[in-house]
Order: structure tokens, then C-alpha cells, then sequence
């Protein structure tokens, strides 16, 4: 029998079925994050969101269909945020100039830390960390493909423009050192709040970590060539004699 289409009511807001969907999907991500794709049971994950486990099989056909609504929910939430500047960074790569290129480069970075605001980055987190942990889950390679990639090529590009690189591989390396710094605080949020004693992400502390980002960024790219390649000789035998 040919499924009727849901209609949204004419008083505005959504349909009921568009409001249990998303509340499935917004109980999944969590229970994704917190057990992993294997371990997780549809069964438990409708108990959590208040709903029947045919649901499930109604809206996502499957556990797997359930994690690759997840994977694109994320997407959807996040790269209207992040396309135009990773956009930008691929236009300024292509363009030469070291100094647009840094421009770019730090503007992409900016909006890496904007999506750190986001309410619901902490569950996005979870699940993306536990599915690269686990190795899970088929809605990983969506989130690989349309948000991972795109970023890093976009900025091992501008870091190849910026230091005149002509190695990938290296270039690669710098990019995702780089980045690291951004997603070192959104895979261990609650531990970078305790260390900062921080109790939430207002604007002012963004504004901070995007300085703070931006300052380090520019040493690394700046100093590369400049400084020494290896520890000198009376350095390593100095602190060799200070070792117990």
C-alpha cells in the first residue's frame, strides 16, 4: 500500500511524526555516543525516547538506517556553518598568496570554534569520537566524506600555500596537528571545563579560544624554516645531568 505523505498542519510548527522522529534521532545520538553502534539496541534507544520499537523500523528501517540519520542530521547542523569558509580556504590556496591564505586559514578555524557553541556539539562529539573509537557504525563514513575530508583537505592547502610546502605529506601532518587543537576540545569538552573551571562556552570565552588558536597557528606557520631542526648537542647533555 502506497504510504500517504505526513502533512504539516496549517497553524504552523510540525506534524507529530516529524517531532518523534527528531526526538529519536536527538536519543540516539547519545546512546550511539555513550555505547557504540554495536552495543547499542533499538530497543533501548526507543525506551529513552519515549516512543514504541516499531518506530524505529517505521522512520529509519534499521539500527543502521537510525545511524546514518544521525550522521546526517550532524552534517546538516553543521556544514551550512563551515562551507562557505572551507569554500574560501580552497579559492585562497588557489590563489598563491601567503597572506590570503592565512586570512582563509584563520576564518575556517574561527568557525570550527563557533560550532563548539553549538547546544548540541557535546552529543555530535560523543557519537563521532565512540564511531572512530569502535571503528562502527555505517553513518561514520558519511560524516568522513562530506565533513572530515573536506576541512582537511581545505586546510592542508592553505598550510602548503602558507609555508611554501611542496610535500603532502607533511603538509597533511601540520594540518591535522592544526586542527587538533580545535578537536581536542570537543572530543574532551567536560575535561577542558574542569581544567579551565569554566561552568559554560559564553561568547567571551570563545572569543578567547579563537585568539588563542589564531596566535598559535600563526607561531607554528610563521617559525617554520626559522628555527633549529634538531636540539643542540649541549642542551641534550645538560639535561641529561639534571636527570635523577
Amino acid at each position: 500500500m502506497k504510504r500517504v505523505p505526513r502533512r504539516r498542519p496549517k497553524a504552523g510548527g510540525y506534524a507529530r511524526g516529524d517531532e518523534t522522529r527528531a526526538q529519536i534521532i536527538t536519543t540516539a545520538l547519545k546512546v550511539f555516543g555513550e555505547r557504540g553502534f554495536d552495543q547499542a539496541s533499538t530497543r533501548d534507544i526507543a525506551a529513552k525516547a519515549k516512543v514504541k520499537t516499531p518506530a524505529l523500523q517505521y522512520y529509519f528501517d534499521s539500527k543502521e538506517g537510525l545511524h546514518r540519520a544521525c550522521a546526517q542530521y550532524i552534517i546538516g547542523r553543521a556544514l551550512p556553518n563551515l562551507k562557505p569558509s572551507i569554500d574560501r580556504a580552497k579559492e585562497s590556496a588557489q590563489a598563491g598568496s601567503k597572506q590570503i591564505a592565512l586570512g582563509a586559514l584563520e576564518e575556517l578555524l574561527d568557525a570550527l570554534t563557533d560550532s563548539l557553541a553549538d547546544p548540541g556539539t557535546d552529543s555530535w562529539s560523543r557519537f563521532i569520537m565512540r564511531g572512530k573509537h569502535d571503528g562502527a557504525g555505517p553513518g561514520m563514513e558519511m560524516i568522513r566524506d562530506e565533513l572530515s575530508r573536506p576541512i582537511i583537505e581545505a586546510v592542508t592547502s592553505l598550510v602548503a600555500t602558507i609555508t611554501d610546502s611542496t610535500s603532502d605529506e607533511i603538509s597533511r601532518l601540520r594540518a591535522l596537528l592544526i586542527l587538533g587543537q580545535i578537536h581536542w576540545m570537543n572530543a574532551r569538552r567536560e575535561e577542558v571545563f574542569r581544567i579551565m573551571r569554566w561552568s559554560k562556552l559564553d561568547n567571551d570565552k570563545l572569543s578567547l579560544i579563537k585568539q588563542t588558536v589564531r596566535e598559535h597557528t600563526r607561531l607554528v606557520l610563521n617559525n617554520i624554516g626559522t628555527l633549529p631542526t634538531a636540539v643542540p648537542s649541549t642542551f641534550k647533555h645538560s639535561a641529561a645531568a639534571k636527570s635523577p
